[in-house]
């Protein structure tokens, strides 16, 4: 067994952590009808995955969906399971962490423990489950199982999580008897490597959401409401405060959404062509419906804005411009308090690259990475 923040690069010393996130499905998180738009396929994948890895960034995210948004894209329609895709992964990467998403209610906690400990294995202590109560209810009827209410889903998820830690972590077998999970001489053999045992990640936004992740997760990772300092550093001191307040460090991840380039007018142009003039409006408003979002009820350019940053990264924190000024933004990020950023492109193998090669190094010029040694 090994410390987890001795094997696990989430808990890496760099001042502003790096990760690729979405890459398991069809287009990403761009919703857009751009001919180089992300096209799924396991050999581009494993290419994007070596070359994160061989950069030194600390993760690779996929997200859990079963089914797509419609639209002229089917937004997300072809999709890597995220288990399988984590254990592949982890067997064709040395140090970079690996997720797995997990909709608490289609996954037994048992079954999922125990896939979680082969892949933390595989990987050498590596890794990491990105925890989700679920809120697509097209794909929890794909499932045939029920969609609880709002705040249900948080209570469910902390008693599923509750079971798999016991489950990675007791020696000996033992009852569960809760309200949702009934288990008679549960037990897991082996271990994960990692203890105590692989961090869990969650992004839940409402105030349900947010006590869920201070009260059971490593990472929270936060959807930033306000794209003004201000704004965003209060958000991030809630999240840590509230889990102090339970006794516990939080790490705080966001997403990011990346248009770079030498110029700043190039970078917004392109990001106005791939949104404005390329964007699957259709499958964007399919989201809107799915997310109950009240469009009648919404102040006048809210819309507007939503649709925009939802085509150009499903809703993540834009950085845009030049290589200098995506690594200022990156600067920002840290100064709110974030932990680390995960990150999506609209061409993920060649953007990639561009990253590595012109604003990682100016990231540890900036202090914001640690040299590699």
């Amino acid at each position: 067994m090994t410390d987890r923040t001795i094997s696990n690069p989430l808990y890496s010393d760099h001042k502003m952590k790096l990760g690729v996130m979405a890459f398991n499905c069809s287009h990403g998180s761009s919703i857009t009808t751009v001919d180089e738009a992300w096209q799924l396929s396991w050999p581009e994948t494993e290419i994007v995955a070596k070359m994160a890895d061989d950069a030194g960034l600390e993760a690779l995210l996929p997200v859990g969906r079963w089914r797509g948004y419609g639209g002229p894209t089917n937004f997300n329609n072809a999709t890597f399971e995220s288990f399988t895709w984590a254990a592949s992964l982890s067997a064709i990467t040395k140090q970079i962490g690996v997720f797995a998403t997990c909709h608490v209610p289609l996954i037994n906690p048992v079954m999922a423990a125990k896939m979680a400990t082969t892949i933390d294995h595989a990987s050498r202590g590596r890794f990491c489950l990105n925890v989700v109560c679920g809120w697509f209810k097209g794909e929890f009827d794909m499932f045939g199982v029920p969609m609880r209410s709002h705040d249900e889903r948080y209570v469910y998820g902390a008693e599923w999580v509750d079971l798999v830690r016991r489950l990675w972590s007791e020696e000996e077998a033992f009852d569960f008897d809760g309200d949702y999970f009934h288990s008679n001489a549960a037990w897991s053999q082996p271990k994960p490597i990692q203890e105590p045992f692989p961090p869990i990640m969650n992004a839940g936004g409402s105030e349900a959401g947010q006590e869920f992740a201070a009260t059971v997760a490593d990472m929270n990772f936060a959807l930033l409401k306000a794209h003004q300092f201000d704004e965003g550093k209060a958000q991030v001191d809630k999240l840590k405060n509230m889990a102090r307040a339970n006794g516990r460090e939080v790490q705080v991840w966001v997403h990011v959404y990346v248009v770079c380039r030498e110029t700043e007018k190039e970078a917004e142009d392109y990001l106005d062509y791939y949104v404005r003039q390329k964007g699957d409006y259709e499958a964007v408003d399919n989201l809107l419906d799915i997310f109950e979002v009240q469009t009648e009820t919404l102040p006048e350019g809210a819309l507007e804005q939503f649709r925009f940053h939802f085509i150009a990264g499903h809703g993540g924190y834009p950085l845009v411009g030049t290589p200098e000024q995506v690594v200022d933004g990156l600067q920002t990020l840290v100064d709110i308090g974030v932990d680390g950023c995960l990150i999506s492109w609209v061409n993920y193998k060649d953007e990639l690259r561009q990253w590595i090669d012109e604003v990682m190094p100016l990231m540890v010029d900036a202090g914001l990475r640690v040299p590699a040694s």
